[in-house]
C-alpha cells in the first residue's frame, strides 16, 4: 500500500506553489516514527518533514479564509477520473497474486517471478511510447457537409445553359448533360426573437368621418407571439438553460425587448398544450418492459419558505427525479421536481399500469429511497455504482481493486460484443451465461474468502466496498439471470444532465408550479431527442393542433405526430 504525500511550499507568507510528490509506503512511514522518537533524522526526512509542516500551514490558512473547495483537494490527492490510468497485463496481474479462484497457474507464476519482482534493478521489458505533442483532431476537424444541414434555406440559381445545349466551346461538337450542382453555404447570423411591424395605412372621409384601412395578410391575423417563437422559447430556458433574466438583457440591446414574465407566460401557453400529451406519455411509461430511475438536487424557493415553517421530523428535501421507460421500441423520459424522491415518483407512476402486464424491470442504484417496499417491481442495481466504490480507493489498494475493476471490465467487453452482433435480449442473456457467469462467480467468492479470512478490515474503505458488492450481489447480477436487464444505469445519469444544466444555469424555481411546467417541457424535450426527433417542431405541431393534441393525445406523441400530421392532410388535399 502506497501514502502519497504532497509537498507544499510557502511564499509571502499567504500563497503556496506545489512541488514533487513524494510516495511512501507504510513500512516506510513506521521507519519514519521510529526515527523521530529516537531523534535520528536523515536528510531525507527532513524534506518530508518540512512539507508536512508547510502544507499543514498551508491548508489550515485557506480553510480559515474558506478559499479552498472540496472539489480542489480531490485533484490535489489524486483524479477524480473513474478510468484507470494503465491496464494491468495479465502477467502484471498473476504477478500481483490476485488471480481468480480456483486458478492454479496463479500461485506457479508467482513463484516463478518472484526473484523478478524483488530485483530493483530490473530493467522494464519495453520502453514506454513517446508521447506526441501533436494534437490529434477528429475527422473533417469539425467540418461538416452541406448534407448536415437539414433545416437550411435553398435557394437555386439556373445556369445559362441547359442540357441538351451545344458546348460553348466554339473547337467542341459536344453536348451537354445534366451534372450534380456545385454547393456553397452561408451561415447568417439572427437574433432570438425578430420583431415586425405591420404598418396599416388608413384614409378618413371628410365628410362622414369613416375610416377604411387596409388589411392583414391571413398568415399574419392571430397571436402577437407566433407558435415557432415561443417553441424556441421553450427550447432556450429549458434544453439550453438559458434564465429568462439573461435573455431579457439580450433582447433588451438588440431592440426587442422580451421582459422575463412575458416568456414565462408565453412557455406556459406551450406548457397548457402540451399537458394533456405529457399525461398520455406517463401512460405509456407506466406500461413499459424497463425502467430506469434516479434523482439529482433542485431549488424551489417556495419550499424553502415553507421549510421554515415545518417542524424537525419533516422532510424538507427537494429533488429532480428523472425515469426513462422503455415502451415497445421507444424511449419516454419523464422527469418531476418536488419533495418527492425517485421511488415515491415510481409509485405514482405504476399506479397507472396495467395490471395484467408482468412486473416491470426497475433499475436504480441501491439508496433505499429508490426502491419502497411496496413497489412492485423487478429490482435491478447498477454495476458501475459497485465499481465506483473501489476506482475510489485504487491509488490506495491497488492490487485489491486491480482484480475487481478488471473482471468487471470483461463483462462490459462481453456486453459489447453481445452490441456488435445485434443479438436480442434472450440471446444477449446466454451469451453472458456462458461468457460472465463464471468470472462474476469467481469474483464473489474471493471477495467472500478475503472477508473471511480477515485480510481485508471489514471497516475500511476497502472492506465497505467488499461488503456493499456482497450484500447486492443479486440485484447486481441480474443481467445473467433476466433477459433484457442493463448492467449500469448510465443511459439515465447521461439524461440528468439536463435538468442539472438548466439548475447550475438558472439556479431556482420560484414555485412548485414552475417546476413542474419545467420537467414536464424537459420531459418532452428529452423524449424527443432520444427519437432524433426536432423538438423545435414538435412543440409547434403541438401548439398549431392543440385542440386535437387534447382529443387524441396518443397520436401526437414524438414518434407517431409527423405521421398525424400526413393522415390529417391527406382529404384536405383529395378535397382540394
Amino acid at each position: 500500500m502506497e501514502l502519497r504525500v504532497k509537498h507544499f511550499f510557502l511564499i509571502g507568507g499567504l500563497r503556496m506553489k506545489r512541488s514533487k510528490i513524494i510516495e511512501i509506503t507504510l513500512a516506510e512511514k513506521d521507519g519514519l516514527l521510529e526515527r523521530i522518537k529516537s531523534n535520528d533524522l536523515t536528510v531525507g526526512d527532513q524534506e518530508i518533514l518540512t512539507g508536512l509542516i508547510e502544507f499543514n500551514s498551508w491548508l489550515q490558512h485557506n480553510l480559515q479564509e474558506k478559499s479552498i473547495s472540496i472539489n480542489r483537494l480531490q485533484k490535489m490527492f489524486g483524479s477524480s477520473s473513474e478510468k484507470r490510468n494503465k491496464k494491468k497485463s495479465d502477467k502484471d496481474q498473476n504477478k500481483s497474486g490476485l488471480s481468480a479462484p480456483n486458478d492454479s497457474s496463479g500461485a506457479a507464476e508467482q513463484a516463478d517471478t518472484s526473484s523478478e519482482d524483488n530485483s530493483s534493478d530490473a530493467a522494464p521489458e519495453s520502453d514506454p511510447e513517446p508521447v506526441s505533442n501533436v494534437r490529434k483532431y477528429a475527422p473533417n476537424n469539425g467540418r461538416m457537409g452541406h448534407n448536415a444541414y437539414s433545416n437550411a434555406e435553398i435557394i437555386s440559381y439556373n445556369a445559362p445553359y441547359k442540357a441538351g445545349d451545344a458546348c460553348p466551346d466554339k473547337n467542341c461538337n459536344g453536348k451537354l448533360q445534366g451534372a450534380l450542382p456545385n454547393v456553397e453555404l452561408k451561415v447568417i447570423g439572427q437574433s432570438f426573437a425578430k420583431a415586425q411591424k405591420h404598418v396599416l395605412n388608413k384614409c378618413r372621409c371628410n365628410l362622414c368621418g369613416a375610416y377604411f384601412s387596409a388589411k392583414l395578410p391571413a398568415d399574419v391575423c392571430g397571436e402577437k407571439y407566433d407558435p415557432a417563437f415561443k417553441a424556441q422559447l421553450c427550447v432556450y430556458k429549458h434544453f439550453l438553460g438559458v434564465p429568462n433574466y439573461r435573455l431579457q438583457g439580450y433582447q433588451k440591446f438588440i431592440g426587442v425587448p422580451l421582459p422575463d414574465s412575458t416568456q414565462f407566460d408565453k412557455i406556459e401557453d406551450v406548457a397548457n398544450c402540451a399537458h394533456p400529451v405529457f399525461k398520455q406519455m406517463e401512460r405509456f411509461a407506466a406500461n413499459g418492459h424497463l425502467a430506469h430511475g434516479d434523482d439529482t438536487g433542485v431549488t424551489i424557493q417556495s419550499l424553502i419558505k415553507e421549510n421554515k415553517l415545518l417542524g424537525e421530523d419533516i422532510r424538507k428535501g427537494m429533488f429532480t427525479t428523472g425515469v426513462i421507460s422503455f415502451y415497445k421500441e421507444h424511449q419516454i423520459h419523464l422527469f418531476y421536481s418536488g419533495r418527492k424522491h425517485c421511488g415515491e415518483n415510481m409509485l405514482t407512476l405504476l399506479g397507472q399500469r396495467d395490471p395484467n402486464l408482468p412486473m416491470i424491470k426497475y433499475m436504480c442504484d441501491a439508496l433505499p429511497c429508490n426502491m419502497p417496499t411496496s413497489l412492485k417491481a423487478i429490482i435491478i442495481n447498477c454495476l458501475i455504482h459497485g465499481r465506483r466504490n473501489f476506482t475510489d480507493i485504487d491509488k490506495f489498494y491497488p492490487e485489491e481493486c486491480a482484480y475487481v475493476i478488471d473482471v468487471i471490465g470483461k463483462i462490459y467487453e462481453h456486453d459489447a460484443a453481445v452490441r456488435e452482433q445485434n443479438l436480442n435480449d434472450e440471446e444477449r442473456l446466454q451469451y453472458h451465461q456462458q461468457h460472465s457467469a463464471e468470472p462474476m462467480e469467481n469474483l464473489r467468492i474471493w471477495l467472500q474468502e478475503k472477508l473471511d479470512r480477515h485480510e481485508v478490515e471489514p471497516n475500511s474503505s476497502l472492506g465497505r466496498a467488499f461488503k456493499y458488492m456482497l450484500k447486492r450481489w443479486e440485484r447486481l447480477t441480474q443481467f445473467l439471470r433476466i433477459a433484457g436487464a442493463p448492467l449500469d444505469n448510465n443511459i439515465l445519469e447521461r439524461a440528468l444532465k439536463l435538468p442539472i444544466r438548466v439548475r447550475k444555469n438558472s439556479l431556482f424555481y420560484a414555485t412548485e408550479h414552475g417546476a413542474y411546467v419545467g420537467s414536464m417541457l424537459q420531459s418532452l424535450i428529452s423524449t424527443c431527442i432520444a427519437q432524433s426527433i426536432n423538438p423545435v417542431e414538435y412543440l409547434i405541431a403541438i401548439q398549431v393542433h392543440k385542440t386535437d393534441a387534447r382529443l387524441n393525445p396518443s397520436a401526437w406523441m414524438p414518434w407517431n405526430y409527423q405521421a398525424t400530421i400526413t393522415a390529417k392532410a391527406m382529404p384536405q388535399a383529395l378535397a382540394a
